[in-house]
């Protein structure tokens, strides 16, 4: 919500693209980008294809049979969830003037400014995310990173949709203990998880 609303700035009739938005992410992003009144473009794998029609998106692309960068263009909004990777193809499908709002990619000058950080730390992030930042603009588009932050009220309204929508988040058939964290890690970074991993205290 707060990278539609506030990063993003999204409005409705806009187009919205968010690759590997099958998962337990695109649960949540895919009913909020419609309650905004935007068009939802998602990729991912077949088995998660009904659900995120069933949810709102209003096109799906299989990743193993349709390369996005291939078939869209002219997209307003771009929420990456992959990583570095797939930059400069997503970059690739936006119209001049969009914006890509990464979730992994990492920090850049701007980012430090929308956090009120001082003007050593706004430095030395111009210089982490300057290479995105060099890429966007050679497009005519905006490079954004976000860090969510804790807001009551933004909840209530999640809250509102979780219930209308009667959303469910997956949920991995691995747990893992405590002291099992780096084998957890490992799991997300390379198994392939079926949803959120859960990870038992006691």
């Amino acid at each position: 919500m707060q990278g539609l609303t506030e990063n993003l700035q999204a409005h409705a009739g806009q187009t919205l693209f968010i690759p590997g938005g099958s998962g337990s992410f695109g649960q949540m992003a895919i009913p909020i980008a419609k309650s905004l009144g935007l068009n939802v473009i998602v990729s991912g794998n077949t088995r998660n294809r009904e659900q995120a029609l069933q949810i709102g998106a209003d096109q799906y692309l299989d990743y193993r049979s349709e390369n996005y960068w291939e078939t869209l263009k002219n997209i307003d909004l771009v929420i990456d969830t992959l990583g570095p990777s797939e930059f400069t193809r997503e970059l690739s499908i936006l119209k001049p003037g969009g914006k890509l709002l990464s979730l992994v990619d990492g920090p850049n000058r701007q980012f430090a400014i929308d956090q009120q950080l001082p003007s050593w730390k706004r430095f030395l992030f111009g210089l982490v995310g300057r290479k995105f930042d060099k890429q966007a603009a050679a497009k005519q588009v905006e490079y954004q990173f976000i860090f969510v932050r804790s807001d009551g009220a933004q909840l209530a309204h999640l809250n509102d949709l979780i219930l209308k929508h009667n959303i469910v988040p997956q949920v991995d058939s691995n747990v893992f203990k405590i002291d099992e964290i780096n084998d957890a890690i490992e799991y997300l970074k390379n198994g392939h998880p079926q949803g959120k991993v859960l990870i038992e205290f006691n």
